[in-house]
């Protein structure tokens, strides 16, 4: 074998070896999808769908499980049908990793659908302008499920219902803002608050006003001089002491009134009434027993005084003792 045959062998095997290895490596980066088990689902919307092409991400909760097949428009149903493809490699049954079995995932599907409110909703990826499909649970947990449209394509199809994008809601209520902002006579209004301005200026001009705000301005001053005179005599420690006072009194009172109940209860009522009565009757008598020693002390210093008048007038007497009186014819 001559050495130009031997060239082209060897080019021929480098080109096939290049090949190889290029399919191996598009194998290894993504062909593989090609050949993976894929279970189509449906869905419909009925806005615009822009932003969303064939290949576009499908994610459950946030986690990519497949891609945009197709998109058609049911003219007489005026929705935009998607149908996508799903691997049901990414839900996993238990720890092991086990995947669903197709009658399995389909059922998994519909409970979710049917009874916790699983929903397909359009969703802006970034600020490019692609959008992306999620399914998340937006329903309240078993509401009622729309019925399927007339789809095109297989039947036997996991259909899941799709729901208003937020940007649709926010356009949506920004439309109905500026209808209602438009329908707003702003014309009219400026002429209401210019009139109602200029009135109000002539009010707070006019004589009245004046006086009531100098009225207003005096009274303040004299309930600022009050406050004064009552801060300067009632001082924080003189309210102290009054209201410490006024604790004691209550605290004394209290225990009075606990004393009189206690002395109440324990006094004998009957026995003490009796003890009184005889005690004003000897008293009585004792009163009548003392005016009588009494007009006897009163006899008795009558006398005395008698005596000490005489004695005063003759002394002697007192010696050679008194005399008699003649007795005259």
């Amino acid at each position: 074998m001559d050495k130009s045959k031997k060239r082209e062998m060897l080019a021929g095997v480098f080109i096939i070896s290049g090949i190889v290895l290029l399919l191996v490596l598009l194998f290894f980066l993504g062909l593989s999808d090609i050949f993976a088990h894929k279970v189509i689902m449906r869905t419909g919307f009925s806005e615009s769908v822009q932003g969303l092409s064939r290949g576009s991400a499908v994610k459950y909760r946030g986690v990519q499980i497949g891609n945009v097949k197709n998109i058609f428009i049911l003219v007489d149903e005026n929705i935009i049908q998607v149908d996508m493809e799903i691997d049901p490699k990414y839900f996993a049954v238990n720890r092991q990793g086990h995947t669903f079995p197709d009658r399995e995932f389909y059922a998994f599907f519909r409970n979710e659908i049917k009874n916790k409110g699983l929903r397909a909703r359009l969703e802006m990826l970034g600020i490019t302008g692609m959008k992306f499909i999620d399914f998340d649970y937006f329903a309240r947990p078993g509401s009622t499920v729309p019925s399927a449209p007339r789809f095109i394509g297989p039947r036997g199809v996991i259909f899941i219902p799709g729901v208003t994008s937020q940007m649709k809601d926010i356009t949506g209520t920004l439309t109905m803002a500026v209808d209602r902002l438009s329908r707003i006579r702003f014309e009219r209004i400026s002429e209401q608050l210019e009139n109602a301005l200029s009135g109000l200026g002539q009010l707070l001009n006019s004589q009245e006003i004046r006086s009531t705000i100098a009225r207003i301005n005096d009274t303040a001053e004299n309930l600022e001089q009050s406050t004064r005179a009552i801060s300067s005599v009632l001082s924080e420690s003189r309210i102290q002491g009054v209201v410490k006072n006024l604790e004691e009194n209550l605290t004394a009172l209290n225990e009075l009134q606990k004393s009189i109940l206690s002395i109440a209860q324990e006094a004998k009522v009957p026995e003490t009434t009796a003890v009184l009565r005889q005690s004003f009757v000897d008293f009585s008598e004792s009163r009548k027993e003392f005016e009588n020693s009494l007009l006897k002390l009163n006899q008795a210093l009558e006398s005395l005084r008698s005596l000490t008048d005489y004695l005063s007038t003759d002394p002697a007497s007192l010696l050679r003792g008194k005399q008699k009186k003649p007795i005259t014819e």
